[in-house]
C-alpha cells in the first residue's frame, strides 16, 4: 500500500491523538495568533481607559454569569477590571448567580492589580442580588435599599468609599457581564432612563441581541464570548484564557483542514491513476 492510499485510511483514533497532543501547545505556552479586533470590542475598551475614565469614578461590575460561563465571560470581565483599575477607578461588584462569590474570588485571582488597591476605598463586593428587573429598578433609586450592606455584613455606611454613593447619578457607568437579561435590565432601568455608561460582556449566543443594542447606541461598547475576551487581552497587551481558548480553536481547524487535504491527495491521485 503508498503513502498516498494510507492517508485515505487513517485510523481516527491517530488523528485524535495528534489533536489531543496539538491542542496542549496553546494550553502550555499561549501562541497567541493574530486576531483582528472588532470595532464592538473597541469601543468597549476606548470607553473605559484614558480620557473616557475620571480618577475616582465609582463604576459598577455585575457578574451576571456563573463558574460554567466562566471561559466566555471571564476573561472580558479581568481585561476591564484591570483596566478601570489603572484609570483609578474604584468598583462595586454585584451579582444575581448564587455562586457570585466564586466569581469574584476567581478575579482576584485573575487580575494581580487587586493588590495594590484597598478593599472599602478602592473597591467592594456587595454581593448577590435577586429580584430581577425590579431589583435593578431600585438600585438606580437607592442602592442601600437593595444592599444594606456589603456581601461581609458590613454596613454601607461604614465603608469610605461609598460615602455619598446611593444612587444612579454617583455611579459613572456599568459594565454588565451576561448569560441571561441583566444587561438589558440595566439597559431599560439605567441607560435608557437616566442615560449612564453601559458596555456588555456576554456569552457568544447573546451576540445577537447585543449587537444591535451597541449599533443603536444604548451599549457604549460590547465583547462577545471568548472571541471578544481574546480581543480585550489583545488590547491591553496581556494574553490571557481567551487567547489560549482562541489559538486551541486555530490549532483545531487547521488541523482538520490539513486532515481533510490529505485525504483528498490520496483520493484524486488514486483516480487519477486508475483511469490512466
Amino acid at each position: 500500500m503508498s503513502i498516498l492510499e494510507r492517508l485515505q485510511d487513517i485510523d481516527r483514533r491517530v488523528f485524535y491523538w495528534i489533536l489531543f497532543f496539538a491542542l496542549m501547545i496553546p494550553y502550555l505556552n499561549p501562541i497567541g495568533f493574530p486576531i483582528t479586533i472588532a470595532e464592538n470590542t473597541e469601543d468597549l475598551y476606548e470607553g473605559i481607559t484614558g480620557d473616557s475614565v475620571e480618577p475616582g469614578e465609582v463604576w459598577i461590575i455585575n457578574f451576571g454569569y456563573g463558574v460554567s460561563a466562566w471561559s466566555e465571560c471571564h476573561p472580558g470581565v479581568t481585561v476591564c477590571t484591570k483596566a478601570l483599575f489603572r484609570e483609578d477607578a474604584k468598583l462595586i461588584f454585584i451579582g444575581p448567580h448564587y455562586d457570585v462569590e466564586l466569581t469574584y474570588n476567581r478575579l482576584q485571582v485573575t487580575v494581580p492589580d487587586f493588590a495594590d488597591k484597598e478593599y472599602g476605598v478602592d473597591y467592594v463586593f456587595l454581593g448577590y442580588i435577586t429580584g430581577g428587573e425590579s431589583a435593578i429598578a431600585q438600585l438606580a433609586s437607592n442602592i442601600r435599599s437593595v444592599y444594606p450592606e456589603d456581601h461581609f455584613g458590613t454596613p454601607l455606611d461604614e465603608i469610605p468609599m461609598m460615602e455619598g454613593v446611593n444612587t444612579h447619578n454617583d455611579i459613572a457607568g456599568v459594565l454588565s457581564s451576561d448569560t441571561g437579561d441583566w444587561g438589558g435590565y440595566f439597559l431599560t432601568q439605567w441607560q435608557a432612563a437616566y442615560g449612564t455608561k453601559l458596555a456588555e460582556i456576554g456569552i457568544a449566543m447573546n451576540g445577537s441581541t447585543d449587537v444591535p443594542r451597541w449599533q443603536a447606541g444604548n451599549y457604549f461598547g460590547l465583547s462577545v464570548g471568548s472571541r471578544g475576551g481574546a480581543e480585550l487581552e489583545s488590547l491591553i497587551g496581556e494574553p490571557g484564557e481567551a487567547t489560549t481558548a482562541m489559538d486551541s480553536i486555530s490549532v483545531s481547524h487547521l488541523l482538520i483542514v490539513i486532515a481533510v487535504i490529505l485525504a483528498n491527495i490520496g483520493v484524486i491521485t488514486e483516480r487519477l491513476g486508475g483511469s490512466s
